[in-house]
């Protein structure tokens, strides 16, 4: 029965959150398929945490630009295999250095910069009177579910993991662990009653009526968690791009990055 409660709510999710892959984002926009060929395009691809401050930031661009942005979400382990693969991009965001790194061995990249900062916070739905304070309450039995991106691939989760490794409690929750796609679909188990507690993101939990936020985790128990952001082409060969990707740290697009609870570098 949960496996096929899961199944459910990820169905839920993947129609609720279209746009995590290329062609799905531009339907959502009501755009042709994206074509970075096509003077002024720009296809960006970029981690699922920061959708709702980079929607409004490409609606600031818009207003100053004759540019089209398009961006695609989805989890940075998926959106740099498909970027080593051949898909085609101009920008890659990722909430993770090891998946920039992997793109930048094995695919062409004309600039890089840290952009972002981010932290895990524990959640669990807004209405639960579950007793979680800390992380060591993750091994309660009221804790029969527990919500983390896929812990193997997805940063997130992979975060995640190392903070509960840290802690000595992987090897007590990792049977309770819910693995998700991303980190958007992490916070749905936990909105939807999929999974009793989740570790998200600070910025995900923020956008969310649904959810509380029980515990910040200490930065020191992970990796510093940074957003590399990666100019696939050279400026000249899409100027368009380039102008975007400067807009990416420029002061308007850090106050809307801060509005969300990102820490800007």
């Amino acid at each position: 029965m949960l496996r096929n409660a899961l199944c459910c709510v990820a169905v839920c999710c993947t129609v609720a959150l279209a746009g995590c892959g290329p062609a799905s984002s531009a339907k959502k926009s009501g755009d042709a398929a994206p074509d970075s060929d096509r003077p002024g395009v720009v296809v960006v691809l970029a981690a699922a945490s920061t959708t709702n401050a980079l929607d409004e930031i490409k609606a600031d661009f818009a207003g100053q630009s004759d540019a089209e942005v398009r961006i695609s979400y989805a989890a940075s382990s998926a959106l740099a295999q498909q970027i080593v693969r051949g898909a085609e991009a101009d920008i890659f965001l990722s909430a993770d250095v090891k998946w920039a790194d992997h793109v930048e061995g094995k695919a062409a990249v004309a600039k890089r910069r840290n952009l972002l900062g981010n932290r895990l916070v524990i959640i669990v739905a807004a209405d639960s009177d579950i007793g979680v304070e800390t992380p060591e309450d993750l091994r309660s039995a009221e804790v029969q579910h527990l919500a983390l991106a896929d812990p193997e691939a997805v940063p997130a989760g992979r975060y995640a993991k190392q903070a509960l490794t840290k802690l000595g409690l992987w090897d007590d929750v990792k049977g309770k662990v819910a693995s998700a796609e991303d980190v958007r679909h992490a916070l749905t188990y936990v909105e939807t009653g999929a999974a009793e507690a989740g570790i998200v993101y600070a910025t995900d939990a923020a956008i969310s009526k649904k959810v509380k936020v029980v515990f910040s985790i200490p930065a020191d128990l992970t990796e510093p968690v940074r957003y590399p952001l990666l100019l696939l082409k050279p400026p000249a060969e899409n100027p368009a791009a380039a102008a975007f990707y400067d807009y990416l740290g420029s002061p308007e697009a850090q106050r809307v990055f801060e509005k969300y609870g990102f820490t800007v570098l």
